[in-house]
């Protein structure tokens, strides 16, 4: 009976083994020091997570079916390390998706970015986070909210690798309202080219968030932009449009630059964004940032951010209490480490 009981618990550690072979487990770490004027009460300095990138646990794992074709997955939470706690309120809020990918591409089911959340990663000089980051401006609704971040219930489709430089994607979520397929639904796409010292991004996200029986995207937003890597310098430009149910139609602008210097690196860019509807509601964002590598997994970093609002514009500050013509400053230094 022993003999027996041994034998199933090695098969299991085995069963154990060959499974993990295929799981991966990794995270990132990050944390420093913040400092905010934007509130009505006035500046506020804290211990922050996830100002570079956004902390998190992850398990990511495929398995080979044979014909070029394999299972994926991905279960990813955010964590505020700054008080132990899960961000986003959900176990896996930042993602968790299954699919199948292989020569005709990769299709994927679940809580997912959208293609336009990831065509701002390949323009913006600070990655989608800091107080230098492109989402600060863009793509904001008239709540000075971001809608275009994360689906949940999404089907994404992006193309294989092998196109000579040439990618795309696509993304339907549902908006899974009894008795009307429209409410509550986002779609969107990119197509891109990365060649050389060139990249180059499209993408369009429209999101129903209107009640039936009104069928009008309330939401819809488009992004243009591209870098080109000099060696001693990269330059970053865009331009995205974002409207919302006809009351709403902003503009923004975006150039910044890169200069990689061994260890360190300097990323800098100036954002601007036009109100088209409403007059004396222009804002604008300047920023610079500084990053230095430690290792091959942690390095440190600062940035200085300027956000100059005009009368009837109220970005970077609470959204549940705007404070409408306010200039904002954010300082941040922190360090972050990947595993």
């Amino acid at each position: 009976m022993k003999k027996l009981i041994c034998g199933t618990a090695l098969l299991c550690m085995a069963g154990l083994a060959v499974a993990a072979d295929s799981v991966t487990m990794y995270g990132v770490l990050d944390a420093g020091i913040s400092y905010n004027d934007g509130a009505a009460e006035g500046a506020v300095t804290k211990l922050e997570s996830g100002m570079q990138s956004g902390s998190r646990l992850g398990f990511k794992g495929s398995e080979d079916l044979g014909g070029g074709m394999k299972a994926l997955f991905v279960l990813e939470q955010g964590i505020s390390i700054d008080n132990g706690t899960s961000s986003a309120g959900r176990t896996f809020g930042r993602q968790a998706f299954v699919g199948l990918s292989g020569v005709p591409g990769t299709l994927t089911m679940g809580r997912q970015y959208t293609p336009l959340y990831n065509a701002y990663g390949v323009v913006d000089p600070f990655g989608n986070n800091t107080a230098g980051d492109i989402k600060n401006i863009f793509g904001k609704d008239a709540d000075f909210q971001t809608r275009d971040f994360r689906m949940d219930n999404a089907v994404v489709y992006m193309t294989p690798a092998n196109l000579g430089g040439f990618n795309a994607s696509a993304a339907y979520s549902f908006g899974e309202q009894a008795g009307d397929v429209h409410a509550q639904s986002q779609t969107g796409f990119s197509v891109g080219y990365a060649g050389g010292p060139l990249n180059l991004v499209y993408a369009w996200h429209e999101a129903n968030i209107d009640q039936p029986p009104v069928y009008t995207p309330a939401y819809r937003s488009q992004f243009v932009g591209g870098t080109y890597d000099f060696s001693v310098l990269k330059l970053h430009a865009a331009i995205s449009q974002t409207s919302e149910s006809g009351m709403h139609k902003i503009q923004s602008y975006l150039i910044g630059a890169t200069v990689p210097l061994g260890k360190h690196a300097l990323v800098a860019d100036y954002i601007y964004r036009e109100n088209k509807l409403l007059a004396d509601a222009n804002v604008a964002q300047v920023a610079l940032g500084y990053n230095y590598v430690i290792s091959k997994r942690t390095n440190l970093y600062a940035v200085l951010a300027h956000t100059a609002n005009d009368r009837y514009s109220a970005e970077n500050t609470p959204p549940d209490n705007p404070q409408y013509g306010k200039s904002v400053q954010k300082y941040q230094m922190g360090i972050r480490h990947v595993f």
